[in-house]
């Protein structure tokens, strides 16, 4: 629960990074799946 705590001020503290970080791992997923299912990763 500890952890818990430590994100929930960590995202009061800096809300733009978090969002911009989550933003960041869709576009990766995204690109990653597209890849994968395009046949670019050889």
């Amino acid at each position: 629960m500890n952890d818990l705590k430590e994100l929930g001020k960590m995202m009061k503290e800096h809300p733009v990074m978090i969002v911009v970080t989550l933003a960041a791992m869709m576009a990766g997923a995204a690109l990653g799946a597209i890849a994968y299912y395009q046949g670019w990763l050889g």
